[in-house]
């Protein structure tokens, strides 16, 4: 995206206020924060994932719906090297992936029934290939921002990228790029949110790098900070409370951002379950 579309101004200070209207500690309004985003799921499908592979479908079948019951439209399902079958190359990156997953009634998310479950789509994916995550954030970001200025987007983008960690493109420009846009267009603090969910045993340089993302990232290059990343690094089990609004939106409410950014989960923890009763 051109960088030159909105005259330059100076980065805005930190927003420490965004989501400060909502009560973490009340579970069901913290996630009814989730009407006023767009929630997009982008799973990085490169052979590091494959020793994870179910994980990831266990994790998106437990988190999918309860992201789902507040935005009606259902929530978008991309991945880094998969695309549907049907795509045609002049539709939007939307259509790139699986749309509408956990929508009310009529919205659909394809023209087949097996690919509007969690469990139907990843029984089409398989894991293969290099992980390109920057070209497929940089596409995300720019597509999202480009409907924003031509005000054909109302809602905030949560944007959670589950991955390995093990990066094949540089993911720091397109991340310090949008979140320079942001500040010259002056929208909310919490208008784009990018959690970084790693899944797996990290290296070291993992470590370093998602800490980096993290924590120092948008303090280097004087922009707002639309990066929160987690760390799973227990067994396979039910997400805890915390963990999962951890998840969903770490990266747009900053109280939850100030949490524990590394995850320990086992199936002996107990898991409070939420079933709504709210309308939307």
């Amino acid at each position: 995206m051109d960088e030159n579309a909105w005259p330059p101004s100076g980065a805005l200070a930190p927003d420490t206020e965004a989501g400060s209207g909502v009560n973490t500690d009340d579970y069901g309004e913290t996630l009814s924060f989730l009407r006023y985003f767009d929630t997009m799921f982008l799973v990085d499908d490169s052979a590091q994932m494959a020793p994870y592979w179910n994980d990831v479908r266990a994790l998106l079948e437990r988190i999918t719906p309860i992201a789902a019951k507040y935005d009606p439209d259902g929530i978008d399902i991309l991945f880094l090297n998969h695309r549907p079958k049907s795509l045609l190359s002049s539709m939007s990156f939307r259509r790139s992936g699986y749309r509408n997953i956990g929508a009310f009634g009529e919205h659909d998310s394809a023209d087949t029934k097996d690919t509007s479950t969690v469990n139907g789509i990843f029984n089409r994916v398989k894991p293969g290939g290099k992980c390109n995550l920057g070209a497929r954030l940089s596409k995300a970001l720019n597509w999202y921002c480009g409907k924003l200025k031509a005000e054909e987007e109302g809602a905030a983008l949560n944007l959670i990228v589950i991955t390995a960690g093990h990066f094949d493109d540089d993911i720091k420009e397109p991340l310090v790029n949008v979140a320079k846009l942001l500040d010259r267009m002056e929208v909310p603090e919490h208008q784009v949110g990018v959690q970084l969910f790693q899944i797996g045993q990290p290296s070291p340089e993992v470590v370093q790098t998602f800490k980096y993302l993290d924590d120092e990232l948008h303090k280097e290059a004087q922009t707002r900070d639309i990066v929160d990343t987690t760390t799973w690094t227990g067994e396979p089990g039910s997400l805890s409370t915390d963990d999962l609004l951890k998840v969903v939106l770490g990266a747009v409410v900053k109280k939850l951002d100030e949490r524990s950014t590394s995850l320990n989960l086992n199936t002996s923890a107990p898991a409070r379950r939420f079933d709504g009763g709210r309308d939307l």
